[in-house]
């Protein structure tokens, strides 16, 4: 897996920039970042021209009082801690194609959103930023559990598996007694009862089914060392995103990863009918929904794109 080095983060200036700047800091402490970029997207500020022509200097000072209180949050929050350099910007327009716009122009590798349960405001929380990012999304609840202490990567033996389990292993490298656990949720074919075998009988023969694909899937890694371990679950009521909830609740994973192998129609069909249930249900636990970064889309066709 490539390194994380460059990193968007979406702020909105409510009390969930303190988990956002929280949430950097920690990983600022674990990771060689290069830069994070703080954005702000304010919404358009459609004036009258008369407004405008006897106050030209509105809209400038409300972008420096905007950047002076999101610095204002992070030194409060971060104080010395944050271990990388860092640029503030505030910009105007739709928040979701303007944090896709520049994670594509300053070629992030990784998107840092919040997601609220409680706090006032709506948070940043679109499929569409998801599914249409050129990175890994992380998804930050408002409450912190304790950072990085257990990893839970939901698996189906796929490319888009193989993903989220490049970013566990990076991250195991760089965090000291991380515990890893992969979960495969298999299922029961409908037509089961075709075999003689009843239900259970058949549960048992898929599960045996999955733990050897899970032992021929991760022989593809290098996993000497690593703290892991594997479970499987049976869903009986074809919910495979509250499963993975109910088990990361039950289990107390502090971050929970799943792989995107990128943005095509399939892709979508994917995050529509597992990631992006999982990162709606959850509002406890870290999410990141891992991708493959895109860094060949040159700075002016960023600009065009949207």
């Amino acid at each position: 897996m490539e390194d994380i080095k460059r990193i968007l983060v979406a702020v909105d200036l409510t009390e969930m920039d303190e988990s956002l700047v929280r949430y950097i800091t920690y990983l600022s402490n674990r990771i060689t970042i290069d830069k994070v970029y703080f954005i702000n997207v304010m919404k358009n500020m459609e004036l009258p021209d008369e407004i405008i022509e006897k106050y030209p200097n509105l809209v400038a000072p409300m972008d420096e009082a905007t950047k002076n209180e999101i610095k204002f949050t992070i030194d409060e929050e971060a104080g010395n801690q944050l271990n990388v350099d860092y640029e503030i910007k505030v910009t105007d327009g739709d928040a979701t194609d303007k944090i896709l716009k520049w994670a594509r122009i300053k070629e992030v590798d990784m998107i840092v959103l919040g997601r609220k349960s409680g706090l006032d405001g709506h948070g940043i929380v679109s499929s569409k930023i998801v599914k249409l990012a050129p990175c890994t999304v992380v998804f930050v609840p408002e409450v912190l559990p304790e950072l990085l202490k257990r990893l839970l990567v939901p698996i189906d033996f796929s490319d888009a598996s193989k993903l989220a389990v490049e970013y566990a292993l990076f991250i195991a490298d760089k965090v000291p007694g991380l515990k890893i656990t992969f979960l495969n949720v298999y299922h029961v074919p409908t037509g089961y009862h075709v075999s003689g075998k009843s239900y259970e009988e058949f549960a048992d023969i898929m599960k045996q089914n999955a733990k050897d694909s899970f032992n021929e899937f991760i022989s593809e890694f290098d996993t000497d060392g690593v703290n892991m371990v594997a479970d499987f679950v049976l869903d009986r009521k074809n919910d495979i995103a509250k499963k993975i909830y109910q088990f990361a609740l039950k289990n107390k994973s502090t971050a929970i990863a799943v792989g995107s192998k990128g943005r095509t129609q399939a892709a979508a069909v994917l995050l529509g009918s597992i990631s992006e249930k999982l990162i709606m249900q959850n509002s406890q636990i870290p999410t990141i929904v891992v991708k493959q970064p895109r860094h060949n889309m040159r700075f002016l066709e960023a600009l065009l794109e949207i």
